[in-house]
Parts: C-alpha cells; structure tokens; sequence
C-alpha cells in the first residue's frame, strides 16, 4: 500500500478501508440510467423551477409595507432582484464574462469564420439545451446584438447565458438589459 508521510492519520485509514475492498465486484454503470438522470436534470429540474416560481407568485404577498421599507421593492431588495437576467445587473463587469471561458471553448470547436459562427452552426449547438425553438429564436434576438445573422464570440456567449437563465427557470428578458450588452457592443444601438 501507498503511504506517504503527509497523509494524517485520518487519510491512512480511509485509505486502508478502500484497500480492504474489491472494486471488481461493484456493479458497472448504466448508460440508460445515466441518460435518464442527465435528461431529468436538463428538463424536468427547469419545469420544477418554473412551476415554483408560478407558485411563489401566486401567493399572497407578505412584505412589509410602510415605513423605512416604503419604496424598497423597485429597488436591490425586490423579489427577483440579481436573478436570472438582472444577475449581474449591480456589476462593474460583463456577468456573462464569469463563464465565457466555458462558451469560448465551443464557440471555436463550431469553426468560425472571420471571428464569428453562422446561424446554423450556433442553432446545432443551441438545440442540445433542449429548449423550444420558439425560445431559442427569441434568445439568437436577443444576442445578434448587431443583427447581422451571425455571432461572434461575446454573443455566443451571450446566448448561452441567456440558455443557462431560462433552463434555470427564470424568465427572458423582452429586451436586452444594458448590463448584458457584450463589451465590445455598448456603443451599438440595440433594437427590440
């Protein structure tokens, strides 16, 4: 056995327990059942989320009213504040930004040309988040900030934050908010 005078004591006898085990014996994994867990976890999960949110809405409010709380619902206290796509809202920097290392990675496996991808190179890609197309239309809206019918990769990246909030179980946006105009858009007008 493997020993090292840095495992503490604690280490050293998980590490002999797993010795004493035969991982031979363990039962191989299952690939249906996998998928059934990954297709639970991409659709169900959101629907659950989604019909929570309809829920809490629903409900009768029980805020405090009146007040030094007199007000404070428009503001960063608001039910829904810095979720979904006001995350980041608050922010000096793109909240898109956090994961844009992640899109970069397969923005470039969909060989873009001229730094940008073409619409049915992106919608191969959006299409495995299972969404509606309907969505999925209103998310390539939102991200061609320049409306040129391709995305480069801030609105690849953008496209897919705007995938991850709504598997998420929040709602988009009708327009895009300010906070989430990609960097190197901020000068462009943006169209609704």
């Amino acid at each position: 056995m493997w020993k090292s005078p840095l495992v503490s004591g604690f280490c050293r006898k998980n590490l002999d327990q797993l010795n004493a085990h035969d991982f031979t014996k363990f039962s191989p994994l299952k690939p249906k059942l996998l998928e059934a867990v990954e297709d639970m976890l991409a659709n169900d999960i959101a629907r659950l989320m989604a019909m929570v949110r309809q829920e809490e809405a629903a409900m009768p409010s029980q805020s405090v009213k009146g007040g030094a709380f007199e007000g404070t619902m428009n503001g960063p206290f608001g039910h829904g504040y810095g979720e979904g796509a006001s995350e980041g809202i608050d922010e000096l920097e793109w909240v898109v930004g956090r994961d844009k290392p992640t899109y970069d990675e397969i923005f470039y496996t969909l060989s873009p040309i001229n730094g940008k991808v073409s619409g049915a190179a992106a919608k191969k890609e959006m299409l495995k988040s299972k969404l509606p197309n309907t969505v999925l239309g209103k998310i390539w809206k939102l991200a061609d900030v320049d409306r040129d019918g391709l995305l480069d990769d801030e609105e690849f990246a953008l496209a897919n934050h705007l995938i991850k909030v709504k598997l998420e179980g929040h709602e988009l946006p009708p327009s895009l908010p300010g906070h989430l105009i990609p960097p190197s858009k901020r000068g462009l007008p943006v169209e609704d």
